[in-house]
């Protein structure tokens, strides 16, 4: 998901929860929103870039499908360990039994790392489909899940792709019948 979807999300949760707490709805939302911060790091570490209108950009193109000529690099998942709900999630709703005025902000981080692994069932699917190989080129090399338009109906779908292809865009750049018939910049 992303930071204007984890906004609304928490935002009707904690007017949902805090009607009259304004300070737990702000923590709440804080905690479903400020989670993100490391994917700011994390790009900011790939590409030397500081700026946050970068990673605002950055944010705007990365998931959308590129049109022809679109050749700017995507730097794949950049989510650090602060988005494994095993790590984070028992030592914060710990820390809750001890300081109680933290529940909202772990009802928060517990609504964002929910709604960021509502897919995962789809990605491991297509993970174990792809036997560990890139969809594409066939390597062993390591993969990541994509979501990306199928050959066949041309409706979204998960893919697993190499670094290299994915960084490529090859699968999907190039002059066949498939890239021709989709407008990459409508269907984004």
């Amino acid at each position: 998901m992303n930071l204007r979807e984890h906004l609304i999300t928490s935002t009707l949760l904690a007017a949902g929860l805090y009607l009259r707490r304004p300070q737990a709805a702000a923590l709440l939302i804080t905690g479903g929103v400020l989670i993100d911060l490391d994917h700011l790091i994390l790009y900011a570490c790939r590409t030397g870039d500081w700026s946050i209108s970068g990673a605002l950009s950055y944010n705007r193109y990365r998931n959308r499908l590129p049109w022809r000529g679109d050749n700017r690099p995507r730097y794949g998942s950049l989510r650090s360990w602060l988005h494994q709900p095993l790590l984070v999630l028992p030592p914060l709703w710990t820390l809750t039994q001890r300081w109680p005025r933290l529940r909202p902000f772990a009802i928060g981080v517990t609504l964002h790392l929910l709604l960021d692994h509502v897919s995962l069932p789809f990605i491991w699917a297509a993970y174990l489909r792809s036997r560990g190989r890139c969809s594409h080129c066939g390597s062993h090399q390591h993969v990541e899940v994509y979501r990306r338009p199928r050959r066949d109906d041309h409706r979204l779908g998960w893919i697993a792709l190499c670094r290299r292809c994915s960084d490529l865009r090859v699968w999907y750049t190039t002059n066949d019948r498939h890239t021709q018939s989709i407008d990459y910049r409508l269907s984004a």
